[in-house]
């Protein structure tokens, strides 16, 4: 499908941006990825210039605002950080405002929800994030105590945004995420899968891989965290999945234990365990080669360019759904309805790589998230 993509470089000035140049005539090689946590992710290109031009992206182009489009839509922004030079041409990678989260670490004790602490770090140490908070919801506890150990301060936004997400909330166990999407305004929303973005077919991938692995089941679980000495909370169990995955006469139960939190409140720790078993009761897909073509469709049938989806959204693929099952209820399954937590466009194949929000609880998969 034809896209109407333009790239655009302006000045560091976020208050009054003045447009540089328009370099969508000068790149090849566009990528752009879009993540949770995070929003607008990474972005890179090589530039098809002579070696003064190139010489002047090393040297006077750091941290310059990059502006994706397609007409009026946003696909992306971030600011430069990365530039190389080589004997033919120049080439970047901009980063998107989240990278703001990890310039100035933040080192005020604390004792309030989440919600209400990432809005004061926000404040205090994000300049370049925008003052509208309208977007970060409340999460309803619990509170992260001020008396938190070394672990919970003298770090940057960005890691305790991370942490605290972790913590889930007191209500409904909900699976929590950070952006900065457009205008680089932030954005921390519990997940919802309840209505639709996209629907696709299985004839509009390039590449589509499925698979089931048992060893990402958990069904009982408890956190451990200090409270003037090492505590672990209860034990939580779910039955209907332990008695589910038994043989009928035996339940079959895995139990995991989240390891040390830290000094946190009990609350704290007790949302953290619910929440983890309520995200891994089932046993979700790893979609482990998921590409688009070049298009998608929205729930009227509408066709767009396969660019236009990003992390947050919701994707079903509608041609999985077995004839048993109620195609008009939108829940986040183990079929065909998928909630979408990183995406990756190649301009140059008109390609779409889609990862969905089950994530691996092995070694190598937790060492790539600290990468």
């Amino acid at each position: 499908m034809q896209n109407n993509i333009t790239v655009e470089i302006y000045n560091r000035n976020l208050s009054s941006p003045t447009l540089i140049e328009d370099i969508t005539h000068k790149i090849q090689r566009l990528k752009f990825s879009t993540k949770l946590h995070g929003g607008f992710h990474i972005c890179s290109f090589d530039l098809m210039a002579d070696l003064p031009e190139a010489w002047e992206w090393i040297t006077k182009r750091l941290y310059y605002r990059l502006l994706i489009r397609d007409g009026v839509k946003t696909l992306w922004e971030g600011r430069l950080e990365d530039v190389y030079l080589t004997e033919g041409g120049a080439g970047a990678t901009a980063y998107g405002y989240y990278v703001n989260l990890s310039d100035i670490p933040y080192a005020t004790a604390y004792n309030a929800n989440a919600d209400v602490v990432i809005k004061a770090v926000l404040t205090a140490n994000c300049s370049q994030i925008s003052s509208d908070q309208t977007h970060i919801d409340a999460t309803g506890g619990p509170a992260i105590t001020s008396a938190a150990d070394a672990a919970y301060l003298d770090i940057y936004p960005k890691e305790i945004v991370e942490k605290l997400a972790n913590f889930s909330d007191d209500t409904n166990s909900a699976r929590w995420y950070f952006g900065i999407w457009e205008d680089r305004i932030a954005y921390f929303f519990a997940r919802s899968v309840s209505s639709l973005n996209w629907a696709v077919s299985i004839n509009d991938f390039a590449k589509f891989r499925l698979k089931y692995r048992g060893a990402e089941l958990w069904n009982s679980c408890y956190a451990v965290y200090d409270a003037a000495g090492l505590a672990r909370t209860a034990t939580a169990n779910d039955t209907d999945s332990q008695e589910k995955y038994g043989d009928g006469t035996n339940s079959l139960i895995r139990r995991y234990v989240i390891p040390q939190l830290g000094t946190v409140v009990a609350g704290a720790a007790t949302s953290a365990r619910d929440g983890w078993l309520e995200e891994h009761k089932e046993v979700y897909p790893k979609l482990t080669d998921m590409m688009l073509g070049d298009r998608v469709f929205d729930t009227n049938g509408r066709v767009y360019p396969s660019s236009w989806v990003r992390a947050g959204e919701v994707i079903r693929v509608e041609d999985l759904v077995p004839a048993s099952v109620d195609a008009t209820t939108v829940t986040r399954d183990r079929l065909r309805t998928y909630y979408i937590v990183q995406t990756e466009y190649n301009l140059d194949n008109q390609t779409m790589r889609i990862v969905p929000d089950t994530e691996s609880t092995n070694l190598n998969s937790l060492l790539s998230q600290l990468l």
